[in-house]
């Protein structure tokens, strides 16, 4: 049955069922154009679009993901994440990053921040920004308090050893052995690094957010056609697209500044390979796949554009929000399959 909600039209004044239609449209988010389909109840009487408040919360909500997936600004989810990984409360995060209480509920509420402070989100993804900050600032914070927070910061920051490797290694959140959430692939971390480096040099722009979905894309694509997922990553649904499971902390341990590093480009911050990939370990055929991926990738003029199509996957709108997606989504892939080589 077609929505429709109860409402006052605010063109002919009447009182009505009016059904709630998707448009499709362009709008303007703080300078950057945002792509996607958007939800307007319509007057059955004049035909008029009717200003509804819960409606236009939805549309903001969406067209503010979509900002912050273009910008390189956490998520919301991601902010309660980052803050609950060390285990601060609002307070005390608020007094690391030097900015309000309120600041922080708002913006883990779905507030867009500021540029600075947007910025300010991006750094605290880094353990070592974060004691770096602690050492030398937070003077809001008290000693005990601040002695308190050092500890948590410097035991994700001690986790930051030397490789890659290394690194993932600590994420208890990756599975070790092939399972139906992981495309029937063991997790490789090697695997996984190289892919990354590869599709580093390869890809345009590629934000966190983009390689998000560069990665799902790559890891779909592979079960849909080979029966086995490219990088034994799970994936889940967040509100802005498919992502890996735990992808924030993924990235903590993948850009360690000699394998990948960030680069600040405009109002964000892309990634980029700090050396070529080693693809020995890569079959002709996967090499293919990384290239395909790329490519696919590269035809979409924004990263908002391309997390406005794997919206239409069936992938993302069948899996209720935080949930692993399955991978036998895999055979409604919208991605085109690759040539038989």
């Amino acid at each position: 049955m077609a929505e429709t909600v109860r409402t006052i039209c605010d063109a002919c004044y009447n009182e009505v069922d009016a059904p709630v239609i998707a448009v499709r449209e362009t709008v303007d988010v703080r300078g950057v154009p945002i792509t996607d389909e958007f939800w307007y109840p319509v007057c059955p009487l004049c035909g008029n679009r009717i200003g509804h408040a819960a409606t236009m919360d939805r549309n903001f909500e969406k067209m503010y993901a979509a900002y912050r997936e273009a910008r390189d600004v956490p998520q919301p989810d991601e902010i309660v994440a980052l803050r609950r990984r060390y285990g601060f409360s609002q307070r005390v995060f608020a007094a690391i990053l030097g900015i309000g209480v309120a600041s922080v509920q708002r913006y883990e509420g779905g507030a867009l921040p500021s540029e600075s402070h947007a910025e300010l989100l991006r750094q605290a993804r880094d353990p070592q920004v974060l004691r770096e900050r602690l050492r030398s600032g937070a003077p809001r914070l008290g000693e005990r308090d601040r002695e308190r927070a050092l500890r948590a910061v410097e035991q994700q920051a001690a986790s930051r050893i030397d490789y890659a490797v290394v690194r993932l290694d600590l994420l208890d959140c990756l599975p070790r052995t092939a399972s139906p959430e992981t495309g029937l692939r063991v997790f490789d971390a090697d695997r996984l690094r190289e892919a990354v480096v590869y599709l580093a040099a390869q890809v345009g722009n590629l934000f966190v957010t983009k390689l998000n979905k560069v990665l799902f894309y790559l890891d779909f694509s592979a079960f849909r056609d080979e029966g086995v997922g490219f990088t034994g990553l799970r994936y889940a649904r967040a509100d802005y697209g498919p992502v890996p499971d735990q992808y924030d902390l993924v990235m903590v341990a993948l850009v360690d500044g000699t394998t990948l590093a960030y680069h600040e480009q405009g109002d964000g911050r892309i990634i980029v390979a700090c050396r070529g990939a080693d693809l020995s370990a890569f079959a002709p055929g996967e090499v293919a796949r990384l290239d395909a991926v790329a490519a696919f990738a590269n035809s979409f003029a924004t990263t908002a554009e391309l997390s406005s199509y794997s919206h239409g996957e069936r992938a993302w709108l069948e899996t209720p929000s935080g949930k692993v997606i399955g991978y036998d989504f895999a055979r409604d892939l919208r991605m085109p399959m690759l040539p038989p080589t």
